[in-house]
C-alpha cells in the first residue's frame, strides 16, 4: 500500500514557465475582439483546459466556426511568442524527475496542450518521459479525468500508484477523479488557489518519493475508511 510506480505532470507552469506565454497569447486574442481578460481570468477560467473549452468560458455568445477562428488566431500568436523566448525547463522539476528516475519511476507528461511535444523537445526533456499525452491523444477535457486515465493506460501503471503534479485547479479535479494522489504547484505562493489538492508545494524539489509515498498511503487508509464506513451503514440498512 502507498507505493508509487509513475509520475504524470501537466506541462504549462509545473515543468517550465509558459505560463506568461499562454496569458498574454489569450489576452491579446481575447482584447481583440472586445473582451476584457486578467490573469485571474486566465487560471480560473481557461489554465488547463482545451482551447476550445477555454475560448467558450469566455465568450460564450459566438457561434462555433468564430470559436475555431479565435483558436487558430491564439495558437498563432502563442507560437510567435514560443520562438521570441529563451525557453528553459525549471530547475526544481529537472531534479525532481532525475530524482524519480533514479528511484525507477515511470514519467509521463499529460497536458492539455497541442503544442506539448514541440516545447518538451525545445527545453530539451522530451526524451526523460516514457510517454507523452497531448491534446491530440483524448476527447474529455479537464476536471473530466479521462487524460490521466489515458497516460496510466500507456505507462501500464494502475491509476492508484500513481501520482499527477498539476498547476491548475481543473487539473487537480482531474487528477482526484481519475484516483490519483494530486500534488498542487503553486509557483505564485497562492495556495489557496489548489487547497482541493492533497499536498500543495512551491517548488518541486520540496517533493521526494519517500514523501509522496506516505501521502499515497494515507490517502488510501482514508479511502478504505470511507468503504468500510459505507458498507457498515449498508449492512444497518439491511
Amino acid at each position: 500500500m502507498g507505493k508509487i510506480k509513475a509520475a504524470i505532470f501537466d506541462m504549462d507552469g509545473v515543468l517550465t514557465d509558459t505560463v506568461k506565454l499562454h496569458f498574454r497569447a489569450w489576452k491579446k486574442m481575447f482584447e481583440s475582439h472586445g473582451y476584457k481578460f486578467e490573469y485571474e481570468d486566465y487560471k480560473l477560467k481557461v489554465d488547463g483546459k482545451p482551447r476550445l473549452d477555454g475560448i467558450r468560458s469566455i465568450a460564450c455568445d459566438v457561434p462555433e466556426d468564430k470559436l475555431i477562428e479565435m483558436a487558430e488566431e491564439k495558437q498563432k500568436i502563442f507560437l510567435e511568442f514560443v520562438e521570441q523566448e529563451n525557453l528553459e525547463a525549471f530547475e526544481d522539476s529537472i531534479w525532481l524527475l532525475n530524482h524519480l528516475k533514479q528511484n525507477n519511476i515511470k514519467l509521463a507528461v499529460a497536458s492539455s496542450s497541442k503544442n506539448t511535444t514541440k516545447i518538451l523537445t525545445k527545453i530539451g526533456i522530451y526524451n526523460m518521459f516514457d510517454t507523452v499525452v497531448t491534446g491530440y491523444d483524448f476527447k474529455k477535457g479537464k476536471p473530466d479525468p479521462e487524460i490521466f486515465l489515458t497516460a496510466a493506460k500507456k505507462l501500464n501503471v494502475n491509476p492508484k500508484d500513481c501520482v499527477v503534479f498539476e498547476d491548475a485547479i481543473d487539473g487537480i479535479k482531474a487528477g482526484i477523479c481519475a484516483g490519483m494522489l494530486t500534488i498542487g504547484v503553486c509557483r505564485d505562493g497562492q495556495f489557496d488557489r489548489l487547497k482541493e489538492a492533497h499536498y500543495v508545494v512551491d517548488r518541486l524539489d520540496k517533493i521526494s518519493l519517500e514523501l509522496l509515498e506516505n501521502l499515497n498511503e494515507k490517502l488510501f487508509k482514508k479511502v478504505w475508511e470511507v468503504l468500510d464506513n459505507e458498507t457498515f451503514r449498508k449492512k444497518l440498512a439491511d
